[in-house]
């Protein structure tokens, strides 16, 4: 259906409906804004390239590239290829080849011919970039100029350069080989003298990331340092790209989302809710669905090897959901913290003993704790001492190892090169309540013999 889109004040929302869209206020609006006004309005592919054909210029440049990929993939793939070489040379490097490698092989092949030469190469370089490290998301679009020249030269070359680059705040400052020497913010320069040479004001120790430096790292050390933009280099020091916030930002976003998923135990998946076909929506659930299923029926045979236990103490049943639980709870809230911790680098697997041991004495603190509520509350209510020493000597056993299981199996995920999310949802839930439940029957079967 089509959205009535029309713009009236700077403050109009986007989203009215009065009949179709207005292409004036998609050229007023912000790109960001006019983009999802156009996604609300759910109009197919040819009718949204003919809608940004109308709006003309740079701004229908900038509004598609603010579409979702998907959007912007069915557009190439639908579109005329000449009309659509337009708003792809004119897209941020990066971007252009998330797309080009998003859509149909044989849509990509006919479309890097007509590409010019150098964009051509760029997006060759970039496309070999393995996925989820600082290459594959710099942009090679950054402001660059040689120590010898002065403060005034600098700026006349800036002020050439600044047309194309994605920001010009930060500028870096390389040789003919392009070894990174320095850098120096637009600020410093502006307020240099302008005879001073850019070799006697440049910042000579420049914080940089090598091209096969993991996203979320990359992302923490901006986050660290607060800069706008991170130079990336070779082995050989040399300016390879920049990776800018805006980047960083959508990594973040991407990578908690994936995070999230897998601490849900759902396969993750980068599109929208609504635009994810319930078909793939099934398969992404169904299979950690699956797995958990199999692996909760270890503690469904763990209860029947132990029976004779049951028979003997009945009552021991009624508790089972209580320390199973409440371990689950334990190694749960463990795991998220840690990946949470290794995901800021505040942690990480070199920490191994130091954690142990942090929580250790956590897990014995909290064992202790709510071992001695369990004991009251059997005593009190059931006035049964067997079962309420058998409860709360699980509980505390189940509670330091559900703890220790937690924080320590995301640290060897990560050393293995595996996602330490996995940990810090259903699945470490599942594996603790089988050890949980073992543990439970064993401390039972020792404590009615002694007793």
């Amino acid at each position: 259906m089509n959205a009535a889109l029309r713009l009236e004040t700077p403050h109009t929302d986007p989203f009215q409906t009065h009949g179709r869209i207005d292409i004036a206020g998609l050229r007023d609006w912000h790109p960001s804004d006019s983009a999802e006004a156009i996604e609300a309005a759910e109009l197919p592919p040819l009718e949204i390239i003919e809608t940004l054909l109308k709006v003309g210029n740079r701004r229908a440049v900038d509004i598609f590239a603010h579409l979702t990929i998907e959007i912007q993939q069915a557009c190439l793939e639908a579109g005329n290829t000449e009309t659509m070489l337009r708003f792809i040379e004119n897209m941020q490097p990066d971007d252009r080849v998330d797309l080009l490698k998003a859509v149909a092989t044989d849509v990509s092949e006919t479309m890097m011919p007509l590409i010019a030469q150098a964009e051509r190469n760029e997006i060759r370089r970039l496309w070999n970039y393995a996925e989820g490290t600082a290459g594959a998301v710099m942009t090679t679009e950054y402001a660059f100029l040689p120590a010898h020249i002065t403060v005034r030269e600098a700026l006349e070359k800036l002020r050439l350069q600044a047309p194309n680059k994605e920001t010009i705040y930060y500028v870096y400052i390389i040789d003919d080989l392009r070894h990174l020497l320095g850098m120096i913010s637009l600020r410093d320069l502006i307020m240099s003298k302008p005879q001073a040479q850019l070799a006697a004001i440049m910042q000579g120790h420049v914080i940089a990331v090598p091209h096969d430096m993991n996203v979320e790292e990359v992302a923490g050390r901006i986050s660290k340092y607060d800069f706008l933009a991170l130079p990336v280099v070779d082995g050989q020091n040399r300016l390879l790209g920049i990776i800018t916030v805006d980047d960083v930002i959508d990594i973040m976003e991407a990578e908690s989302t994936e995070d999230f998923h897998r601490i849900s135990g759902v396969v993750p998946f980068e599109e929208e809710y609504f635009k994810r076909p319930l078909t793939r929506l099934f398969w992404n659930r169904i299979w950690w669905l699956a797995i958990l299923l199999f692996t909760s029926l270890l503690s469904t045979t763990i209860m029947e090897w132990n029976s004779e236990v049951v028979h003997q103490m009945v009552a021991l049943v009624f508790f089972i959901p209580m320390v199973i639980g409440t371990c689950g709870n334990a190694g749960t809230q463990s795991a998220t913290m840690v990946v949470r911790a290794l995901a800021l680098g505040e942690v990480y697997p070199r920490d191994f003993m130091r954690i142990f041991r942090r929580e250790l004495l956590m897990g014995l603190a909290l064992g202790l704790a709510l071992g001695l509520m369990a004991y009251f509350r059997v005593i009190l209510q059931d006035r049964n001492l067997i079962l309420a020493c058998i409860v709360s000597a699980a509980l505390m056993a189940t509670l330091l190892t559900a703890n220790l299981a937690g924080a320590l199996i995301p640290l060897m995920l990560r050393k293995l090169r595996l996602d330490p999310a996995l940990t810090a949802g259903p699945f470490i839930a599942t594996i603790i309540d089988a050890v949980g439940i073992t543990i439970y029957f064993q401390i039972a079967i020792v404590l009615l013999k002694v007793f």
